[in-house]
């Protein structure tokens, strides 16, 4: 009889303590999730904030719509790109007048730190702008196959982003397809979506050619032309790398005869040089 008492005792305790754990953790769970709804409504409201501050700017407005355009590079939106600016170029003028008694080179050096962001987004631009044209090659030859196969349009673009390596396109491909399907099959939407997020001349090219869908039903023309000058685009750029790396290799070659050259004909130059000293002593 004791063992049957203790046995439910020991059940009661069990189911208490169970009772206990699915109760706390359910209140973790909700307070959690409270927490998240109010960080992610704070954080929309901050974003909307700044938004509307940077809307009433025409600078800034202006400035936003072009780093937009180059995916954010350092993750900068316009009023950080401005501050960023101003803080570097106020680092280079102290550290040009901690090591330098110029103005001169002051100002020279304030204005290579205030530009330097520039430099770097038009460089970021070059090598982005390459990379997109590269997946969207692929892109517009796998459209090709697909629509060639008699695969609809909704389907052949719903996995395109598989294609891309550029993330910004990857991500501008998924909202593309997907504006597409909600718009109820209406191409010339989402093209326009897809257009504005690029300042590519080849992704217009390739929105004004879909675009062209509602009209023919039939682009594979087009794209196909498409991916023609994509491929031409995409043959010179190899051939401009190629000569880069020629330029490179021939200059470590003639860096490296010239060390081989003195390492060579110093140590000869010296001695003879001793020698004649010592003759015409």
């Amino acid at each position: 009889m004791n063992y049957l008492n203790y046995i439910n005792f020991s059940f009661a305790l069990l189911l208490v303590l169970i009772s206990y754990l699915t109760v706390s953790r359910w209140y973790t769970k909700k307070q959690l999730n409270k927490y998240q709804r109010k960080k992610a409504v704070k954080q929309k409201t901050n974003d909307n904030n700044l938004k509307n501050f940077i809307s009433k700017i025409n600078f800034l407005r202006t400035k936003e719509l072009f780093l937009l355009k180059q995916g954010y590079p350092l993750r900068l939106d316009s009023v950080r790109y401005y501050l960023f600016k101003i803080i570097l170029a106020v680092l280079f003028m102290y550290a040009s007048v901690k090591n330098y008694d110029s103005i001169t080179i002051s100002i020279i050096l304030s204005l290579i730190g205030y530009f330097f962001i520039d430099a770097y987004i038009l460089i970021n631009k070059k090598s982005r702008d390459s990379e997109i044209c590269e997946d969207l090659y692929n892109v517009v030859n796998s459209i090709c196959l697909q629509l060639s196969a008699h695969v609809s349009m909704k389907d052949s673009l719903k996995y395109q982003f598989e294609n891309c390596k550029n993330n910004d396109l990857k991500r501008a491909l998924i909202e593309f397809s997907t504006c597409y399907e909600l718009s109820e099959l209406n191409i010339n939407d989402a093209s326009k979506a897809l257009e504005e997020k690029f300042d590519i001349l080849e992704i217009n090219m390739f929105c004004n050619a879909l675009s062209e869908y509602n009209h023919t039903g039939n682009v594979i023309e087009v794209l196909e032309n498409l991916s023609d000058s994509l491929c031409e685009k995409r043959v010179a750029k190899i051939k401009s790398d190629t000569r880069t790396k020629i330029l490179y290799i021939t200059f470590g070659v003639i860096i490296a005869l010239t060390n081989i050259i003195l390492l060579i004909f110093y140590p000869l130059f010296i001695s003879l040089s001793t020698n004649f000293n010592n003759i015409f002593k």
